[in-house]
């Protein structure tokens, strides 16, 4: 699907600069970005209910060991 994508001149330099790197397209570079950056939001709450759960799992273990 097509689209057009506004860009500071920063950010396209940022853009063409990945796209060098990796020998891509813009295009494909802005799309890979885009994937990458996609599930990171969902990263951010897997790691608070895990250390959530771990906390509570452990939180005594780890007590002791801080005080021995």
């Amino acid at each position: 699907m097509a689209m057009t994508l506004r860009l500071s001149p920063t950010e396209d330099e940022t853009l063409a600069r990945l796209a060098r790197q990796f020998r891509m397209s813009k295009n494909q570079a802005a799309a890979q970005a885009i994937d990458l950056a996609a599930p990171k939001r969902d990263h951010a709450e897997f790691v608070q209910r895990t250390t959530s759960r771990l906390l509570a799992q452990y939180g005594g273990l780890m007590q002791r060991l801080a005080e021995a």
